[in-house]
């Protein structure tokens, strides 16, 4: 168990829920815009969201090894940092062990989305592009997370690629036996605003860890423009985010505004490293419910006044 923890954690089960919930509202978006029918009846739909579920996490865990291998040969990762324990950094799993890690991480998301990616040659394309930007976050000649891309990231790959390509893995499955369509537009918005939620847990992570990113020379948007850029970012994330749910899903994903604001508030109080460290979860639990509201009115087929400019 003890040689087993290091992985776990290195996994990052906080950051888990990034790659799960888009493709839950990927399914949620298909079931309510794609079909007159009820597709929640259908068994491809459900093994092929699953192959998609099975394909983010692989992705997002390899992401995770990827920043803990990357980070520490940066010199990121250092006795100064405030957080939870590297593995590589700390010694507790060697670089060629990580670097097999990441090859199984991305095996297994091969392994799972292989079938779905047959359906159509731009799944394949986005596939790989997929993994090749998830290693390339911190690692490669042209790391994003050290150039201020990382926000850009989070949004493109776990919210409108994640989103909107399960609705098209979805569509691809289903379209050849029965009366679906393609929902673009409620695609690309329920994408959008989970991408700007899913930021606030990057934007956290790199609030907490300013002052070290700045000494590696990790130039995140927090290091080039602050802290007090950071809690306006954070801000417009949830307002901007929760309300493209709302378009797409109805007013009930407002319903968390209070809650999100209370984020919001603690977020903005925090001054120094490990005041931050809570906000990152909190981040985390507020796309996690998103996602079930959003999932929860779909499955109920709620009533949704711009269902028809959307379709």
């Amino acid at each position: 168990m003890s040689q087993l923890r290091p992985w776990v954690d290195a996994c990052r089960p906080k950051t888990l829920v990034a790659a799960i919930v888009p493709v839950a509202l990927g399914g949620a978006v298909l079931a309510m815009y794609g079909a007159k029918v009820n597709l929640l009846a259908h068994p491809d739909f459900w093994s092929t969201l699953g192959r998609c579920a099975g394909f983010a996490l692989g992705v997002q865990v390899a992401c995770n090894f990827a920043n803990d291998l990357g980070d520490s040969l940066r010199g990121a990762d250092t006795p100064e940092r405030v957080g939870p324990r590297r593995a590589v950094a700390h010694g507790e799993i060697s670089p060629r062990a990580m670097g097999w890690g990441i090859a199984v991480a991305c095996g297994l998301a091969l392994a799972c989305g292989w079938q779905v990616g047959l359906t159509s040659p731009a799944l394949i394309v986005a596939g790989f592009l997929a993994i090749i930007l998830a290693l390339a976050y911190t690692l490669g000649p042209y790391p994003l997370a050290y150039h201020g891309l990382g926000d850009v990231f989070v949004v493109a790959c776990f919210g409108l690629q994640a989103t909107a390509l399960t609705v098209f893995a979805l569509y691809k499955k289903l379209s050849s036996g029965m009366d679906v369509v393609m929902p673009w537009m409620p695609a690309i918005l329920a994408g959008l605003g989970l991408g700007l939620l899913a930021d606030n847990i990057l934007l956290a992570n790199n609030a907490r860890d300013y002052e070290t990113d700045t000494k590696a020379g990790k130039r995140t948007l927090v290091v080039r423009w602050g802290r007090d850029f950071a809690r306006r970012l954070h801000g417009f994330n949830i307002i901007v985010g929760l309300g493209c749910l709302a378009l797409v899903f109805g007013g009930w994903p407002l319903w968390l505004a209070p809650l999100a604001w209370w984020q919001h508030r603690q977020f903005r109080q925090a001054q120094q490293a490990q005041e931050f460290i809570p906000s990152l979860a909190q981040a985390a639990i507020l796309l996690l419910l998103a996602g079930l509201v959003c999932v929860t009115v779909a499955c109920l087929q709620g009533s949704i006044p711009i269902k028809l400019l959307l379709r």
